[in-house]
């Protein structure tokens, strides 16, 4: 997704809860003296138009994240004076950094999170020695902080909208003083919180569930150390003190900057980043640099190694580079030898120095990276002992094109570094482009699916409104909240997830949201049509990986099953076949669900007996109830009772429940909602009873065969 379009969205969203009072932000009026007039009622109006605002022109250039956002924008327009960008600079770092210190006031104690005092010393620290074990705290809560700063809106939003620009402008402008003291901190302080976003907005999301806009991709994040690297006023030797001073961050990938930079173009930008990489090898000692390394990602590591082993003299480094080799995550081991392999083949190693390489690979279990760095090693320096190449050996024999695969294998995360570098230069250089913020406000009017780069992915262009629904559910009763989502459902009928969390909601007029989901489904299944009239094969990016996606996806489900429930058989296979070709297998499981219900009730048995082999246990009862019902047709009745017997282990009611001879009551309801794992799968049993009643009731000798397969599971259990 498109980081302005995030931005944009988070922008509308933020206006809407300033107006609503779901959120305080002060107007940042000392900004209105600084904005250009025209250029704030030009974006105002298109936020207006855009987003379907209820607001006037003037009170939304009147609002404190709108001033922001804007003025966010305007530190890297080089058209306005250095002097005004800095005294600009001056009114956002004040106002967020008083945001940050708000957000730690109110940070729990570390104690609080875990338990009483002392759990989390137990919990996290029971190897520690007492010299590392402060330090360890204080990383602790540190990164607690983050976590904090990117769990509550009224602390993320401003980071999110104008977090990154400014960062990226204090980073530019800072000289070697300003690399010292309270200015240093600040910078700090407001760098590390910003770098956070691309890595919180997923940890925030898997931890608790709480949906950050990810606004920040990979490289885009890296922006405020990309400046720092390029503000020739600072010296590398101050930007390694500066990263060695905060790697207590784990979250926030500290050497993806100068790392990706090692692969530029430009000589001088290569040896500037390669000496903070040494400097940092050089300064810090093994326990703290994996640290470092295991927070940040495979690429950074790769980079690392690969530079460092080029620089230094391999017998000098061998024990080093082996310890903190070790200290890796084992996620990350079978790349980190490969780009070793890759330094010491590059290096023109000596044959006695890869041996002895080699020989320490000797000791380890063998995997793919592992075997694939020693074949490579053994067969450049032509070493007699070439064990590892039995172990890729095809026909009893080693292609000389073996090895040329395997050596690109191993190199490729040189190819990534350079295009990751790339994309950071791309997104500085674009940085507070106005241009574009118009485009993407243009372009929002209308959904579409976007690629991105080359690639066939392609993703639904609506960013997913989730603060404002979180805010909506937070700051009203049900009642109001249930309204509220129901509004915005009317405004922004392209936003799916104001519709899918309306579904979830305990609504009295049921038929008006059904009626709506009718709509809203039949929309989003001509959208598709975008998607395959493409002269060039496309399908959409996994909904794990893109949130719209996620919400356009949940919504065409939903719509399914009610055309299902409708007993529609014709149109849900219609849908589902229209969709089918461009989604991601691993998002099929929905579809393909209700296409074995569609196919057993239109009698398509032939088409679907062909499903049913790729049915196992592990799969949606749904789909295998089908199943059962496909295998009792077909007298297949020993297969159709051990399907039976499957289900009950796992919903010992179900059968109770298809017989109505039991129902779960209020108190069941109540104890599923706490969480309580029996009674929520006496909630889906009901819940599955009562979507295959009938295809059971209809079956002759149905009901006799189920009260027999429930005696046996009582017999059996």
């Amino acid at each position: 997704m498109d980081r302005e379009t995030v931005k944009l969205t988070l922008l509308a969203e933020a206006l809407e809860m300033n107006w609503n009072s779901y959120t305080v932000y002060e107007p940042l009026a000392e900004l209105e003296s600084f904005l250009d007039r025209s250029t704030a009622v030009k974006l105002a109006e298109a936020l207006k138009s855009g987003f379907i605002l209820e607001e006037s022109v003037e009170e939304i250039m009147g609002d404190g994240f709108f001033r922001g956002y804007l003025a966010g924008l305007m530190l890297h327009d080089d058209s306005i004076s250095l002097q005004k960008r800095e005294e600009i600079a001056r009114i956002l770092e004040d106002n967020l950094l008083s945001v940050l210190k708000s957000a730690d006031e109110s940070l729990p104690s570390v104690d609080k999170f875990y338990g009483k005092a002392g759990d989390y010393d137990k919990r996290f620290f029971p190897l520690f020695e007492d010299k590392d074990k402060q330090r360890s705290k204080s990383s602790l809560r540190e990164n607690l902080s983050l976590f904090w700063y990117y769990s509550k809106d009224s602390y993320y939003i401003p980071l999110i909208l104008w977090g990154n620009e400014l960062a990226s402008f204090l980073s530019e402008n800072v000289d070697k003083q300003g690399l010292k003291g309270e200015t240093a901190e600040k910078l700090k302080k407001i760098m590390v919180s910003a770098e956070a976003s691309y890595p919180m907005s997923e940890a925030v999301r898997s931890l608790v569930g709480f949906q950050v806009p990810e606004a920040e991709s990979d490289t885009s994040s890296q922006l405020p150390m990309l400046s720092l690297i390029m503000n020739k006023n600072v010296g590398a030797e101050e930007i390694a003190e500066l990263i060695e001073s905060i790697t207590q961050y784990s979250v926030v990938n500290l050497l993806y900057a100068p790392v990706a930079m090692t692969r530029s173009d430009i000589a001088e930008e290569r040896e500037r980043a390669r000496e903070i990489v040494f400097r940092v090898f050089d300064s810090l000692d093994n326990s703290i640099l994996a640290f470092v390394l295991n927070g940040g990602d495979e690429l950074t590591i790769n980079g690392s190694l690969y530079q460092i082993v080029l620089q230094y003299d391999f017998p000098k480094l061998f024990d080093r580079l082996t310890s903190l080799m070790e200290m890796l995550n084992a996620e990350f081991a079978d790349a980190a030898l490969l780009a070793v392999a890759s330094a010491l083949i590059d290096k023109e190693e000596t044959k006695e120095n890869v041996e002895s390489f080699i020989e320490y690979l000797k000791a380890f279990r063998y995997s793919f990276g592992l075997v694939t760095a020693g074949f490579l090693l053994s067969s450049k320096y032509e070493l007699e002992d070439n064990s590892f190449a039995t172990e890729i050996m095809r026909d009893g024999k080693v292609e000389e094109s073996d090895y040329d695969f395997l050596l690109g294998l191993a190199r490729d995360f040189l190819d990534d570094l350079e295009l990751a570098y790339q994309e950071m230069i791309t997104d500085y250089d674009h940085m507070g482009d106005l241009e574009d913020v118009f485009e993407e406000l243009e372009e929002i009017a209308e959904p579409f699916f976007a690629s991105a780069d080359d690639s066939e992915e392609v993703e639904y262009s609506r960013a997913p409104m989730y603060t404002l629904i979180n805010a909506v559910m937070r700051n009203n009763d049900l009642d109001d909240a249930i309204e509220a989502i129901a509004a915005y459902c009317d405004r922004y009928i392209f936003n799916f997830e104001f519709m899918n969390t309306l579904l979830y909601m305990p609504t009295q007029n049921m038929d008006a949201v059904m009626q709506h989901l009718l709509f809203s489904g039949e929309m989003a299944v001509d959208f598709i049509d975008d998607v395959a009239d493409r002269e060039d094969e496309a399908y959409l990016m996994s909904k794990e990986e893109s949130p719209s996606n996620r919400e356009y996806l949940n919504l065409i489900e939903k719509y399914v099953e009610k055309l299902i429930d409708d007993k529609n058989y014709r149109k849900a296979s219609r849908v589902i076949e229209a969709i089918d070709p461009y989604v991601n297998p691993e998002d099929l499981d929905n579809l393909f669900t209700s296409m074995t219900i569609v196919r057993w009730r239109t009698k398509d048995f032939e088409n679907l007996r062909i499903m049913l082999e790729a049915i196992d246990e592990e799969d949606d009862p749904k789909a295998i109830v089908v199943k059962a019902l496909m295998n009792y047709s077909d007298k297949e009745l020993d297969a159709a009772e051990g399907i039976m017997i499957g289900i009950l282990q796992e919903l010992p009611d179900f059968i109770q429940y298809l017989l109505e001879n039991d129902e779960p009551d209020e108190e069941d309801f109540d104890r599923a909602d706490d969480g309580d794992v029996t009674y929520q799968k006496k909630i889906d049993a009901k819940l599955l009873a009562e979507e295959f009643r009938e295809d059971w009731f209809k079956l002759k000798g149905g009901k006799d065969w189920l009260k027999k397969v429930q005696r046996v599971f009582d017999e059996v259990s």
